[in-house]
Parts: structure tokens; sequence; C-alpha cells
């Protein structure tokens, strides 16, 4: 059976197809977003912010449809607890601060969102799984603002074929760049991001390098007009409106371990990217603490590497330049 192009839908407009609710104004909009930066300290439920912001039956649909991560394995202290297994649900707002510690780091890689703004209004979040929908959906709740484009450095490309969704229940940080097609605006139901919005840079250490993790071949999949023998971040930078992205999405797997940061390492040392680091109104840190040992495969799903490493990284990273 043939079926037209005008009659056919991707499968984020029919399944995935998830609609703002539109900024309040005043009373004249009971259904509209209320938006309002929480005060430090106060937690929220990532899924009770969802049913603030998506329209009525949105919510629902988007839990019983796309799936999160439930977190690190591993058995901690003579108790054989398993500190991790927990969904990462609660966005916490907390004051800035130009370093974390340990403490606040663990707290991160319990499922608990580090959220924090300067006096500009900025925002960085600091992530343990790459549920950037989730992001998205609190910021917009908090500030009433949406992406316009996205900087994203990664081992993993988080992009997946339509197909993929249409087989299954995806997996929120997995899949989440192509998500972002049936994430609506609340005025014209445009896609807050297209692909063509997100600009992903990557480089694959030398397969002679020593690393535990092991790849499984699918890791850096991009959509169909990206060159794959240009992503390397000296050529994206290159690209029309990239150094204008007002949100950043750096994951800690693009830099760790060491042969990972021989690969990608000359990013940090770039003025470019340090401008755009200056100018993001966003910026996202994602600990992905299973992946820092190398590869892609989850087995056993347990941190790898040095904690300490991730956290010198981190704070690097959100450093302002001197």
């Amino acid at each position: 059976m043939l079926i037209r192009y005008s009659e056919w839908k991707k499968p984020t407009d029919a399944a995935y197809a998830f609609r703002l609710r539109p900024v309040a104004d005043d009373a004249r909009e009971p259904g509209g977003v209320r938006v309002a930066v929480p005060g430090p300290g106060h937690r929220s439920d990532i899924r009770e912010v969802i049913r603030e912001v998506l329209q009525e039956g949105e919510a629902e649909r988007f839990e019983q449809r796309v799936h999160r991560w439930t977190g690190p394995e591993d058995v901690v202290g003579p108790a054989r607890e398993q500190p991790y297994i927990r969904q990462q649900l609660v966005f916490e707002e907390t004051a800035w601060s130009d370093a974390l510690g340990a403490a606040e780091l663990d707290e991160v890689l319990r499922g608990t969102v580090r959220v924090m703004r300067d006096a500009t209004g900025r925002t960085d979040y600091v992530l343990r799984d790459h549920h950037m929908l989730d992001v998205a959906l609190y910021h917009y709740r908090t500030t009433g603002e949406l992406p316009r484009s996205l900087f994203h450095a990664d081992r993993h490309s988080d992009w997946c074929k339509d197909s993929y969704l249409e087989s299954r229940t995806p997996q929120q940080a997995a899949t989440w760049w192509r998500l972002f097609e049936g994430l609506k605006r609340p005025t014209d139901a445009s896609p807050v991001l297209t692909e063509e919005d997100i600009f992903f840079t990557t480089a694959k250490a030398e397969p002679t390098a020593r690393m535990s993790g092991r790849d499984v071949g699918f890791s850096t999949l991009v959509p169909w007009f990206v060159d794959t023998a240009a992503l390397h971040w000296r050529q994206v930078l290159e690209r029309p409106g990239v150094t204008e992205a007002d949100w950043l999405s750096l994951d800690l797997d693009c830099f760790q371990p060491s042969p990972q940061l021989r690969a990608c390492g000359g990013l940090l040392r770039e003025p470019r990217f340090h401008a755009m680091m200056e100018k993001a109104r966003v910026r996202v840190f994602v600990l992905s603490p299973q992946f820092t040992n190398g590869g892609d495969k989850i087995d056993p799903w347990i941190i790898q590497g040095s904690r300490s490493s991730s956290l010198r990284l981190l704070n690097l990273l959100r450093r302002r330049p001197s």
C-alpha cells in the first residue's frame, strides 16, 4: 500500500506529540502556566511539573510512553544498600555555587537534579541521567522560556530513528533528541526543537585505547543531513548558528576516561567554546556515571571511574574563564 507524503506522520507527531500550555497572562488565561522561579531549597517532582505545563491528558500519556532510567545498581556498605536505584524525578533549587563538593555530587547520583541560577538568570542543571525533555519542561514551568538551539557534546548522540520509537517505549535518556520533535510549542504546535536546531559533536578514542567499557556500534547515529565525518568540534563550530546556541548540553562521558579527554579535550581550550559557555542561558551538565570508563554498554549498571575526577571535570566545565 502506498501512502502519500502529505498523509504520512512521523511517530513523534502521533504517539509522541505533547503540546505545551501557554504561559498564563494574569487571570485571563486560567488554564495557562503560572511561571515562577522557586526559592533555594524548593524540591519539585517532575511528574507534577509536567501535569502543570502540558495540555490536559498529555502528562499521563507522556508518563506511559516515555521511560526514565532507574539509576546505577551499586551495592554500598556493610548493609548492602543500593542508594542509587531510583529514578531521577526531583529538581532541587539551590544557591549558585562555582564549585560543587562530594556531598552535592552524591545527591545528584541519588537522582536529584541540582538547579542553580546566577544573578542574571542564567541556569545550570546538573543531572545524573540525560533526561533533556524533563529539563526543558521544568525550565518552561519556572521561567516560561524554551530553547531556540542546542549545542550537544557527548560520546553518545542519543539520536534514534523513527522506527525505534515506533517499535517500543523509548528511554528518554537515550532518545531525547528525537523526542524533542514531538514536544510542541503552545502558539503554533511547532516543535520546541527540530533536529536541525541541535548541533552535536563527538570524538571517539582510538580502538586501541585502554578502556573497559564495550561499544555496541550505534552510539554516534545522527540524522541523515549530518555528515558523520564532520562531528569533531572543530568542524561543528564552523556550522552556521552554532556559536549562538542559547542552550548547551555537556555529557561528562565525552571527556572521560583519559583517552576520551585526549580525543575531545581541545574543545575545553577553544575560545569560541568559552564564549558559548558564557553566553548560554541554560547549561546542562550530565554525569552519566555508568559510562565514564568508556564504551556504551550498561553491563553491569554501576558507577564507573573516579568520582573525584568526575567532580574535578564538572567544576572545570562550569568555571567561568578568567
